[in-house]
């Protein structure tokens, strides 16, 4: 489990979220509920952030070895940027 799974796990509420106040409207009584993120949306938002994340790594590297290349360099790409997709890949 990573430090962002533990965290929302050992973070999110399993109780009510329904908030103290009650409000009336219209003569009834209106009970109202604090929105929050299930477990599994949360840990869906920390799976986009990093596919997110390693994109924009792999395309910063893809330039980055691009400029290297022209200027003599034979670093191969493909190996680069596998390997750092796999290094983020969770386990």
């Amino acid at each position: 489990m990573s430090k962002a799974e533990k965290f929302i796990s050992d973070c999110t509420r399993n109780c009510s979220n329904e908030l103290i106040a009650v409000e009336s409207r219209a003569g009834k009584e209106v009970i109202s509920y604090n929105e929050w993120l299930t477990p599994e949306q949360a840990l869906r938002a920390v799976e986009i952030a990093m596919e997110e994340i390693t994109e924009r790594a792999c395309e910063y590297l893809d330039g980055l070895i691009e400029i290297l290349n022209d200027k003599g360099h034979g670093l191969k790409k493909e190996r680069i940027v596998g390997g750092l997709k796999k290094a983020m890949e969770n386990d």
